[in-house]
């Protein structure tokens, strides 16, 4: 896999954080890629220092490994490590949508989060991971929950969408996603939940179908 050359300048070191998680979601890295700090530096056009800032903010949040005198690299989740964070987002994902779906239901004004699921539906491959990121962002905003919005950004969902690559059918996730907005809309918490769940669970139950290839050692 290449760097990502020729992107906008990113000057801060969140800047270049989110676009290596971007960049997760839409294929420009990939779990277990190197990340070389001098081939960051040329095509983010920043010092060594934001790097080396941006790539503990990654370690620290399990994104990337770095080891002593080999460099960093992207995380790559064994097969349990994978189940474990699916069934864990699962439950915090359904929670957010039952929440939202009740917010909605006790008058709170979903235009914000309508707008971003509008967005993500017709999202350019180039936009789509921005796109997804300020939907799932309105999706927990919209509930209200103060510790969903700091747990689930958490979570190594970047890296999970990046390993199971190979089970995402986009029309079947397309299609899923409608039916949770359009139940969050109706302020149908339960249902809403329910939705988001079965989205998930999906995924986890086709993990056995894929080949211990396409896990890190257990």
């Amino acid at each position: 896999m290449t760097m990502a050359m020729n992107r906008p300048a990113s000057s801060s070191p969140d800047g270049l954080v989110r676009d290596i998680l971007h960049g997760l979601s839409d294929g420009r890295y990939v779990p277990g890629q190197r990340l070389v700090e001098p081939d960051l530096m040329q095509a983010y056009h920043v010092g060594r220092s934001t790097v080396r800032e941006a790539l503990g903010r990654l370690a620290a949040g399990g994104v990337v490994e770095q080891m002593p005198h080999r460099g960093a690299r992207i995380r790559r989740l064994d097969r349990r490590a994978a189940r474990d964070l699916l069934r864990v987002t699962e439950a915090l994902l359904g929670l957010a949508a039952r929440e939202a779906g009740e917010a909605v239901a006790a008058g709170a004004d979903p235009a914000r989060f309508d707008s971003a699921a509008r967005v993500l539906a017709t999202a350019e491959p180039d936009t789509e991971a921005r796109a997804r990121a300020r939907y799932y962002r309105e999706l927990v905003a919209l509930g209200g929950n103060g510790e969903l919005q700091r747990l689930l950004p958490a979570l190594q969902i970047h890296l999970i969408r990046a390993q199971l690559r190979p089970l995402r059918h986009e029309e079947a996730a397309s299609a899923e996603r409608a039916g949770l907005v359009q139940a969050i809309l109706a302020g149908q918490g339960a249902e809403a939940e329910a939705r988001a769940r079965a989205h998930v669970a999906r995924l986890t139950a086709a993990l056995p179908a894929l080949p211990d290839t396409a896990f890190a050692a257990g």
